[in-house]
């Protein structure tokens, strides 16, 4: 289970990659405006924002090979539909669709990790995001593919249902272990919201994407456009993130065994501090892509650990907590992409870069504000709801 888990979330943030790289060829080919494809992106997010949280929190209480298995079908319909969709009207209900559909597959495989694996819960999250970030970046080179031998932007869709279908087959005869614990002993999903520990990492997760997405998205046109990079070129500097993104993931699957996580997160934190505000004032092209890297590095770890670190407050519970933690980084979605785009056409993309900066400073206070309430919640016990996080 964990490699099917694995697979679902690498073709959900896959998908959501294709779209990206698809806007060109969209706008030209539907005559639509640049707003029209933003739009695009606002509904992938909301479809998000309901798809993964319902999702997740409902696996907790009903069979979840069948929910999965259910949702890959409509998630592969859904991809297979924008081969079809005769016109933007129709693309943007099949956009929200797929992902309606599509986000419950990686968060209630998450759920499933969570569960079977209690104790290894920062290694899996970071392994499970690694393929995650896989999954960005083998997106671009799959429309390019497609784009350089002639064919149409809607076939990488198509392509990537044909994988859905094979996963939806994998989890149709693997095991699925449904949510453990007793249903009766489980704390209400409003206590849940309600927990401080848990306000405190939602809020995090809702920031993260304004260092992750933020920075990814624009960075592309900032090459390009500000850098005087070529087109070609500089659509590797996205590649050179992911890979210091993926580097970090892997890394940490492994440090977690060694390391504190609140060392590793404090560090990841500081690299990407140090490395953002080096991108932004060295004016050197190669300087630049090195930073990059170093920054994807950096915030690499920072989404797994914070995730598998909340978890910890409700394990018998990994779905409603997983669905919570899911819907505000959707939030996220709707958010800081295109506040950063709003920034960027008001003051330049390099001078928007400085949000990013500003927000990893904020998360670097919330993580010290957390760690020193699960300090004292340590000292004292445990609190009323859920159980007390493990300390490291």
């Amino acid at each position: 289970m964990p490699y099917a888990s694995f697979a679902s979330n690498l073709l959900w943030v896959m998908v959501i990659g294709l779209l990206g790289p698809s806007v060109p060829v969209i706008v030209d080919s539907l005559g639509i405006t640049y707003a029209q494809a933003g739009f695009l992106f606002t509904l992938l997010s909301l479809g998000s924002l309901f798809g993964s949280s319902v999702g997740a929190i409902a696996s907790d209480s009903v069979n979840r090979k069948r929910l999965l298995v259910s949702l890959c079908g409509l998630f592969g319909i859904g991809l297979i539909g924008m081969g079809f969709a005769p016109g933007y009207v129709a693309l943007c209900f099949t956009v929200f669709g797929f992902s309606l559909f599509g986000s419950p597959i990686g968060s209630i495989g998450q759920s499933v990790m969570l569960d079977m694996y209690p104790t290894q819960r920062g290694r899996y999250m970071s392994l499970q995001t690694l393929f995650a970030a896989v999954g960005s970046f083998l997106a671009p080179l799959l429309v390019a593919v497609n784009i350089a031998g002639g064919l149409s932007w809607r076939w990488p869709f198509v392509e990537t249902a044909l994988l859905v279908v094979i996963l939806t087959s994998v989890m149709a005869f693997v095991r699925i272990p449904n949510a453990s614990g007793d249903r009766s002993s489980r704390v209400p999903l409003r206590s849940i919201i309600r927990n401080p520990n848990m306000l405190i990492a939602s809020v995090l997760i809702f920031l993260y994407i304004a260092v992750d997405l933020g920075f990814s998205y624009w960075l592309a046109e900032y090459f390009h456009s500000e850098l005087g990079v070529s087109l070609r070129l500089s659509s590797a500097a996205v590649s050179i993130f992911l890979i210091g993104m993926i580097t970090g993931r892997l890394t940490t699957s492994w440090l977690v065994k060694r390391v504190a996580t609140k060392r590793i997160l404090l560090f990841g934190l500081s690299l990407a501090g140090v490395s953002l505000a080096c991108f932004l004032l060295i004016p050197n092209v190669g300087a630049k892509a090195l930073f990059a890297c170093l920054y994807g590095l950096g915030i690499g770890p920072v989404f797994p650990l914070m995730v598998a670190k909340a978890s910890e407050e409700y394990p018998k519970q990994s779905g409603a907590v997983t669905g919570l933690l899911f819907a505000c980084m959707s939030l996220g979605g709707m958010v800081f992409p295109l506040l950063s785009g709003v920034l960027a056409t008001a003051i330049g993309i390099e001078r928007s870069y400085y949000l990013p900066l500003f927000v990893l400073v904020l998360i670097f206070i919330g993580l010290l504000i957390w760690i020193r309430r699960r300090k004292r919640q340590g000292e004292r016990g445990r609190g009323p709801d859920g159980i007390m996080l493990i300390r490291s």
